[in-house]
């Protein structure tokens, strides 16, 4: 399967430092109300590739994240078991990840299909998948947007995550546009549905010339002491354009395996 990438935008929290929600009220003109800081971080990604590419009412929408809005939740968890008290309207209407699926289509114009869909591993991978298949019926183009925020307790997030505890965290945005037409392309995107294993993964690296490149979770494979964020295969493909490569990502949960490959147009 192949999708070509049309125009990437790119945020990190230990690289931008930036108020999210001051950019969005001031710069963008965004009214901030009754939102959270996952809001702001999908909304701010939006409105960076929009201006670095047309989107159109038909484009669909896709949010996915590693884990999604941990802070909610554990707001969530504060009113409800801690201080015995009722849930705000508007907190439990931000609990629903496809809330923030709304406010970025509304701000972008799109009037298809919008997604927010977490998998329990290889959520990036999915969601590919699941745009190939829509566009192949379709035939329109997709915007894809991949979410992950610090949650105020790290440490939750690295036990759920099953990082080490001395691993830097870091919030990151980004969204591709997404198309079956490799026409004015950066770069396309070819995966499949296989699982591999270690050893099937370790002959296909011994036989490529290709940048290879590892999650964090692939220890059986690579060790590298980079900040973390789940969805961080993103961040492979925005520095692979930006700087020519050509890359095979490696990515794992347990004992299963799946790869990416990125080639330039």
């Amino acid at each position: 399967m192949k999708l070509y990438i049309k125009a990437i935008s790119s945020y990190r929290s230990d690289k931008d430092e930036s108020n999210l929600k001051q950019v969005l009220k001031q710069q963008y003109k965004v009214d901030v109300r009754r939102k959270d800081d996952f809001i702001y971080a999908g909304l701010y990604g939006a409105l960076r590739l929009q201006e670095k590419v047309s989107i159109e009412r038909d484009n669909e929408l896709y949010l996915t994240s590693g884990f999604g809005n941990l802070n909610i939740l554990a707001k969530m968890h504060k009113y409800m078991i801690e201080n015995k008290e009722p849930i705000k309207l508007f907190d439990f209407i931000n609990m629903l990840g496809n809330t923030t699926s709304f406010y970025v289509a509304s701000m972008l114009g799109i009037k298809a299909k919008t997604l927010f869909q977490i998998s329990d591993n290889f959520t990036f991978f999915h969601t590919l998948i699941m745009i190939y298949a829509s566009l192949q019926k379709s035939k329109n183009e997709a915007i894809l947007g991949t979410i992950d925020i610090v949650s105020e307790n790290e440490e939750v997030l690295k036990r759920i995550a099953g990082i080490e505890e001395k691993t830097s965290l870091v919030s990151a945005v980004h969204y591709q546009k997404i198309s079956l037409n490799p026409k004015d392309a950066l770069c396309v995107l070819e995966f499949d549905t296989k699982f591999y294993t270690l050893e099937e993964v370790k002959k296909i690296i011994e036989n490529t010339n290709l940048h290879v490149r590892f999650s964090s979770r692939c220890q059986a494979l690579h060790k590298e002491g980079k900040p973390y964020f789940e969805t961080d295969v993103v961040e492979v493909i925005y520095n692979a354009i930006q700087n020519n490569e050509q890359t095979l990502y490696v990515e794992c949960y347990g004992q299963r395996y799946k790869l990416l490959y990125q080639f330039q147009l």
